[in-house]
């Protein structure tokens, strides 16, 4: 995304708020413009949005512009005020640029803004573990619930991440750790602690530095899977049983970009004890004659995340065969490369042939009580008040086309 922002005589306007928004209100971004005008960043969306909303505000006044995401790979644009701008200033107690009102750390010059991923709820991450092979298909080898959120800048780099993930299922015989690896420059403080599935602590709260080298190899987020989970979550009439939850939050020794960084969720994936074999998302790594080294060749993923608390497979039941997992469109969004079916994780025909994940997990429970008081975007968004809290943030604006 790059953005130039004028005013009505053509002049740059130096210090411009803006703040970008998905259909539902969660904010994507938030930046302020240098002082020739511009702003440059990068955001995440899922592929669900299907359009964005970029507010522009300075000395009060503000305005809009609306942009289809259909297809979208970059943004480049230079957005004009028609109004003559007012010279008033507006509160600014820690000097970042952004106006306290939309300053989610208006006493903290560091940071100005925090993203959730996602907004409310949880993501699912799924793996089939016997990559090289497809094995049986039924994503539930090795499933884990997380939500992360990062703290930014006013320049829109990445100073913090945060992370909760919780062991749901390990509907195989071998043993996994889930890891998070992070190509970036500089090294780290990451602090850590982890619970059983009662909140019961296993590893009492601790802060290790970190280099650069060590996070772009790896660090474990969840330790040896058959030791932070009792039960499997994989076979019909088992009844659920909570695994661990780690809580994990990475302070950058130095504000990273999110070029290095990488979009949610980064490159976390799963090491497989038993076979000495690396899990990641399809789309980082690439083999020699340039085919994706976590597709095969029929493009089947052996590792996907899902938002909410996804329903999984049973043990054994290919998820590519609606007649055994009840996911018809499966099939039909691997084979057109994720661009058709994109909520096929929303329409199973048969609820008897997947696991019932609760859809109010005890993990979102465990999640509500870590809220700071004062992150009203990121409470709204857990509470399931959703965007409303946003629009309290927003001036009287001046649409244009």
């Amino acid at each position: 995304m790059n953005l130039t922002i004028l005013d009505k005589g053509s002049k740059p306007v130096a210090g411009a708020s803006v703040l970008i928004y998905d259909e539902q209100n969660n904010l994507l971004f938030q930046g302020v413009a240098d002082s020739s005008g511009k702003l440059t960043g990068t955001l995440t969306a899922p592929t669900s949005v299907g359009s964005i909303t970029i507010d522009v505000t300075i000395g009060g006044q503000s305005i809009s512009q609306y942009v289809q995401l259909d297809k979208v790979l970059a943004i480049n644009r230079t957005i004009r005020y028609q109004i003559d701008l007012p010279d008033k200033k507006v509160a600014d107690s820690d000097g970042d640029g952004v106006a306290d009102d939309t300053d989610i750390y208006p006493n903290d010059k560091d940071r100005c803004t925090e993203l959730s991923y996602p907004n409310e709820g949880v993501y699912t991450l799924a793996f089939e573990d016997l990559y090289p092979s497809a094995g049986d298909a039924d994503l539930n080898d090795y499933v884990v619930q997380l939500k992360n959120q990062e703290d930014l800048n006013s320049a829109g780099k990445i100073v913090r991440l945060r992370g909760k993930y919780q062991h749901v299922a390990r509907g195989a015989g071998y043993r996994h750790k889930l890891m998070l690896k992070l190509p970036v420059r500089v090294g780290a403080t990451v602090t850590y602690r982890r619970e059983d599935g009662n909140g019961k602590e296993k590893v009492a709260k601790n802060s290790t530095k970190v280099t650069a080298d060590q996070l772009n190899a790896g660090i474990e987020l969840l330790p040896d899977s058959s030791s932070t989970l009792d039960g499997q979550n994989a076979n019909p009439g088992e009844v659920f049983k909570p695994g661990h939850v780690a809580t994990v939050e990475i302070v950058f020794d130095t504000p990273v970009s999110r070029a290095s960084l990488g979009s949610f969720p980064y490159d976390t994936f799963a090491h497989v004890i038993s076979t000495n074999k690396d899990i990641h998302f399809p789309g980082l790594y690439k083999n020699g004659d340039g085919s994706d080294s976590y597709l095969d060749s029929s493009g089947f993923p052996w590792a996907i995340l899902v938002p909410g608390n996804w329903k999984y497979p049973y043990e054994k039941q290919d998820i590519r065969n609606p007649s055994q997992t009840g996911y018809s469109e499966f099939s039909q969004w691997v084979a057109s490369k994720g661009g058709d079916h994109k909520l096929w994780y929303q329409h199973v025909s048969n609820e008897a042939k997947v696991f019932p994940v609760s859809d109010s997990s005890d993990f979102l429970g465990y999640l509500l009580l870590s809220v700071r008081k004062f992150a009203i975007l990121y409470a709204a968004g857990l509470l399931g008040i959703g965007g409303i809290a946003l629009y309290f943030l927003r001036k009287k604006q001046i649409r244009i086309a």
